[in-house]
């Protein structure tokens, strides 16, 4: 227990009302890593996007899983694969409860992983599918996971290292060029770094000397969302960032550029399905 304590860091949130135990797990030697695991919920997101390569999977229970590229429902025995910034929402059935783990990996990591098969892999390169079927990748995925769960161990990681190489081999899509439009880019890497503030479309758009339509339209055919959203998205990322280093709520409203701390509580509610307080409590006693 005591090799447990020092090598990861674990605690957990229990909402005893109605039994959903939400853990989140991340290790100081594998910073790559982060583990989400939900027990019997039947909290719903909206729409949203992480930074992250994010792989999940089912316990127990059903999902539907909805991307840009359409609406599939998820059960145990599939990956489902949520590139970086790609809108996606992970929701239960009406009147159900399902337990499920997300798995959040390092974007530029798992470039460098891609790299070794496809030299053209500066930055993720798209795969192929959202939805994996493929029994023996399953279940590799689920006892390493499971694994890392119970405890740290080094060996578990190197065999999530070599699982995702393979991965990478097996679904990457090739011969489609891995570049956004530099305008695009140029925009999204504006609002990653405009944390505090909330620009308008037509802000934008004279920014970059561009039609705001037009830009509305390829950066949604891009990122799956509006600026508006990829932004609001980035902000709770980084209000994740701080909470989990024990940055007080109110700061973290006002850091992350929320009006006050009830608007910053509705929306990290709306896109984690925790409050601020459950999540901080999962990395901060």
């Amino acid at each position: 227990m005591l090799f447990s304590l020092l090598t990861f860091k674990q605690l957990y949130y229990n909402t005893f009302m109605n039994e959903t135990k939400t853990n989140l797990i991340c290790y100081e030697q594998a910073p790559f890593l982060q583990i989400r695991q939900t027990l019997k919920s039947e909290r719903a997101y909206e729409s949203h996007a992480h930074p992250t390569l994010s792989i999940g999977f089912m316990l127990e229970g059903e999902t539907t899983f909805q991307t840009p590229n359409g609406s599939f429902l998820l059960q145990h025995g599939a990956l489902a694969i949520i590139p970086p910034h790609i809108q996606h929402t992970c929701n239960p059935l009406p009147h159900t409860k399902r337990s499920y783990i997300m798995v959040f990996l390092d974007a530029d990591v798992c470039a460098r992983m891609q790299a070794k098969h496809f030299k053209e892999a500066t930055t993720l390169l798209p795969l192929t599918t959202p939805l994996v079927f493929h029994k023996a990748l399953f279940e590799a995925f689920e006892r390493i996971i499971t694994a890392l769960i119970e405890g740290f161990s080094s060996l578990h990681v190197k065999e999530l290292e070599a699982w995702l190489e393979h991965f990478f081999w097996l679904y990457t899509k090739q011969g489609v060029s891995q570049k956004k439009g530099d305008v695009l880019q140029d925009v999204a890497h504006f609002l990653e770094s405009r944390i505090d503030e909330s620009p308008s479309l037509d802000e934008l758009a004279k920014r970059f000397s561009t039609n705001s339509f037009v830009l509305a339209r390829h950066f949604k055919q891009t990122y799956g969302c509006t600026p508006k959203h990829y932004a609001l998205d980035v902000r709770i990322e980084h209000a994740k960032q701080l909470l989990r280093l024990g940055t007080p709520l109110a700061l973290c409203a006002q850091y992350c550029g929320f009006v006050d701390q009830s608007h910053f509580h509705r929306f990290f509610k709306r896109h984690t399905a925790l409050t601020p307080k459950e999540y901080q409590v999962n990395f901060i006693q």
